[in-house]
């Protein structure tokens, strides 16, 4: 990060002695990922990508802080996210797509912020996950946004101060609806969710939940998840499995785990998520994710990461189908990442998904058991898929 001196107002201010006391301070940051990916089977052929933002999205930024006196702060973010492969914006088109929000913070309390905002789960619980411990590591689909596939807008958000190891995240976002008839009103496209973790030495755990109602409906798209669809708008993830059936009417992901750090070489950890969709024509989804991760410094720039995550799905009332379809997933992912120096360094990852169980995707008029690793881009004919990423990462 580099930070920007406000001289010009710093020197406005030092004339008014008496009148502000206020410290302000702006720091410019960002990240840049580029690279190069690897897939066996994308419908039917292998394929060889120019990629952005495999491991990190890429993205730049600005953050302020104003020392408004007495243990209060204001504070302010915006983030743009890009594609640095064909330098387009990412997040839906959006200029600050990433992260949008102002608020006041008060020292030994907490945070409160309003805007474009991640939902308590990102915010407190991506480190358990195979997502927070290596991005490639995606669950099928990131049906629990844990990869941050989508943010959430209109967002009312309190963050605690860590007390005694213990941090507290809460969120409410506005459908920005007047109450009104079928299909609107204030609950149409809203969302809200809790989260909290403990860290006490080298464990550390945490749950959370969070709530959309009606996320990708057609009614209401300046909401929490504004112009949301699978082909519109900020890339939402909810109608990602067996077809949109009319929209997704709720959406909700539970999320829970833990990590133990062995000295400073190791962290091993669990996490576990499930994430329920129901359809607007009466059919369901429902997964659980079980991560089992670790991550060595093999030396003081040489980190390696691995990740089991098995996923067990549930599909019920699809158009053309009887009963309860039980599809499920196995994905290892191994990666390796070397630091250049502190702001650079080059990564290297290898995923292998298997489909089992049931069909697992609506092909036409009907369904097939097939693999899809979530950053691969395209899922495969058949119900294995390998994938390799490489790629060099650049800070400031």
């Amino acid at each position: 990060m580099k930070r920007v001196a406000l001289a010009g107002a710093a020197g406005l201010l030092a004339a008014l002695p008496g009148i502000v006391h206020a410290q302000s301070s702006v720091t410019l940051y960002g990240l840049v990922d580029a690279g190069i990916a690897y897939t066996n089977n994308q419908r039917g052929a292998s394929n060889i990508q120019s990629t952005s933002g495999k491991q990190s999205g890429s993205r730049w930024g600005l953050k302020g802080v104003e020392d408004l006196g007495g243990g209060y702060k204001a504070v302010f973010t915006i983030e743009n996210g890009f594609r640095i492969n064909d330098g387009t914006l990412a997040q839906g088109g959006r200029e600050f797509g990433r992260q949008a929000f102002v608020g006041l913070a008060k020292t030994g309390i907490g945070t409160l912020t309003l805007g474009r905002q991640y939902d308590p789960n990102t915010d407190l619980l991506t480190p358990y996950a195979g997502p927070g411990f290596w991005s490639p590591a995606t669950h099928i689909g990131d049906n629990d946004n844990l990869n941050q596939t989508f943010r959430i807008n209109n967002a009312a958000k309190f963050r605690s101060d860590t007390i005694a190891g213990f941090t507290v995240d809460a969120l409410y976002a506005f459908s920005n609806q007047a109450n009104g008839g079928a299909g609107t009103g204030f609950g149409n496209n809203r969302a809200w969710g809790v989260a909290a973790n403990y860290a006490n030495g080298p464990l550390s755990l945490g749950a959370g939940y969070y709530k959309l109602d009606h996320p990708d409906t057609g009614t209401n798209t300046s909401g929490a998840i504004g112009g949301a669809s699978t082909t519109t708008g900020d890339d939402y993830s909810g109608a990602f499995f067996y077809g949109l059936n009319g929209g997704v009417n709720r959406q909700q992901v539970a999320v829970a785990g833990a990590n133990y750090a062995i000295g400073s070489l190791a962290t091993v950890g669990f996490a576990w998520s499930h994430t329920q969709l129901d359809y607007n024509d009466g059919s369901s989804r429902k997964f659980n994710n079980y991560d089992v991760n670790g991550r060595y410094n093999l030396s003081p720039s040489t980190t390696l990461v691995g990740v089991y995550t098995f996923t067990d799905g549930r599909a019920n009332s699809l158009p053309g189908t009887t009963g309860t379809l039980k599809p499920r997933w196995h994905q290892f992912t191994l990666g390796v990442d070397y630091a250049l120096s502190k702001r650079t360094d080059v990564y290297l990852s290898g995923v292998y998904q298997l489909a089992a169980g049931d069909a697992s995707t609506r092909v036409g008029t009907g369904y097939q058991k097939i693999a899809a690793i979530a950053d691969a881009g395209t899922a495969s004919s058949t119900n294995r898929q390998v994938a390799a990423f490489g790629g060099l990462r650049v800070k400031f």
